[in-house]
């Protein structure tokens, strides 16, 4: 009978999987709906009977995802997002000055936006494209965020009901593990807020490292005390370095590249994978694919974000349609699993609103989309509010059904940390011990 029932869900995962999507097909979408304007469809509610409405906005591979009957996908109306005036006027200050090479590493960057729009609609394609990867890198972040987030890895069932489900979850799939992390990033160097620093936050290494980050798993038991701390370099054909702390080991031993492209515990992600994107820009080659509106949940209206559809991993939330660069990441590294990335990175805020992952024979195989919270009700926002606060970040497995949804526990927090407190939090020495 046990083999009976795998036989049949087996069967189930391949009745429903999403219908396969190769690079052309994506190409193609992009070209024939590269002209929908950002006001292309009536704020208000759209179900299972608008999916062909919803196509100009959503790629194939994620548009599939949306054809269940329960659909209630709502467009609002799409908001105007500015980053504080220390980020603008840093923009202001130094324009003009950053440079990019011919292999696309950055030159004379100091704070700010490096590359305005109209400079990446003046340059070749490959260069255009890496401008957008360093404007995403260097987007308005004040000097860094944390939060503490909850991760579900989510299966499908056999009859697309829900199994055991977690707070938020109004969908089906089942919820076959969870667990819950800590993160802190801050911003060493190239931060407008750091003006009176020379843009350099007082501690050693600001005048080499970009950002530290630092990572520690809380739950459950057979993962708690995981921690890393990753250094971000300035010049990144040094590359990362990534120090783990294994507590059943009781060591700390360094990551290599090939680690960093595998399996994040387990989940749809890799490491660098969480937000869309945080790895190296030159791990890759880049280039500029166009510009497009898509959807984009930039905030959030719920407080604990909701969600629905077959593994509950589609946002049941206000979505915009958001001007987007599109531009295609090729990993470096021939070993690497991914074919090629492409992604969609919000104009006005610079964040990461979707991934398109390709495997090495242009088939499509995921999608990561994330979820942000904006505090634009605030005429003059402290830093600490004036940026889009991470929400929540889902994936979607297109080849087995299987998913991941990564959401804030409270909200992500901006804030202001002293070089005393930094030098803890990062010293490599004290990973063994707590925050």
């Amino acid at each position: 009978m046990r083999q009976i029932a795998l036989v049949t869900f087996a069967l189930f995962l391949v009745s429903r999987a999403s219908p396969a999507v190769d690079f052309a097909t994506f190409e193609g979408w992009l070209a024939d709906h590269a002209d929908a304007p950002v006001d292309g469809l009536t704020p208000g509610h759209y179900g299972q009977d608008r999916v062909g409405d919803l196509a100009a906005y959503f790629p194939p591979g994620y548009i599939a995802a949306l054809d269940f009957p329960e659909l209630d996908l709502t467009i609002a109306e799409t908001a105007n997002y500015s980053a504080h005036p220390m980020y603008l006027g840093a923009t202001t200050k130094f324009y003009g000055q950053a440079s990019i090479d011919d292999e696309g590493h950055l030159h004379n960057y100091v704070a700010g936006k490096p590359f305005s729009d109209k400079q990446i609609r003046a340059a070749a394609n490959g260069q255009a494209g890496y401008m957008v990867a360093w404007n995403q890198v260097h987007r308005w972040q004040n000097v860094g965020y944390r939060n503490e987030a909850r991760i579900t890895y989510v299966e499908p069932t056999a009859d697309g009901s829900a199994g055991t489900v977690m707070d938020g979850m109004l969908g089906g799939g089942h919820v076959d593990r969870h667990l819950t992390m800590f993160y802190h990033r801050v911003y060493l160097s190239g931060s407008a807020a750091l003006s009176n620093s020379d843009y350099r936050m007082d501690v050693d290494g600001s005048n080499k490292l970009l950002f530290k980050e630092y990572i520690e798993m809380l739950s459950p038991f057979d993962v708690a005390g995981l921690k890393l701390v990753v250094e971000r370099p300035l010049d990144q054909s040094e590359g990362d370095q990534v120090n783990s702390y294994l507590p059943t080991e009781r060591r700390v031993r360094r990551l290599s590249a090939k680690e960093r492209a595998d399996s994040w515990l387990g989940t749809n992600w890799t490491l660098d994978d969480f937000e869309g994107y945080s790895g190296l820009v030159m791990d890759n080659r880049w280039r500029l694919l166009g510009e497009k509106v898509i959807g984009h949940v930039a905030s959030s209206r719920e407080p604990v974000p909701q969600f629905h559809g077959l593994t509950s991993t589609i946002p049941l939330d206000d979505w915009q349609l958001r001007p987007c660069w599109v531009v295609e990441a090729v990993p470096r590294w021939d070993s690497h699993p991914y074919g090629r990335r492409v992604l969609f990175i919000d104009r006005d805020t610079g964040s990461i609103a979707m991934t398109l992952i390709f495997d090495r024979n242009g088939e499509m195989l995921k999608v990561f989309s994330t979820m942000y919270e904006y505090s634009d009700e605030l005429e003059n926002p402290p830093p600490a509010l004036s940026t889009p606060r991470w929400k929540s970040s889902i994936a979607i497995n297109l080849k087995d059904g299987t998913g991941n949804v990564a959401t804030a526990i409270g909200k992500t927090e901006f804030v202001d940390i002293k070089p005393s407190q930094v030098r803890r939090l990062f010293s490599v020495s004290n990973l063994g011990g707590g925050r």
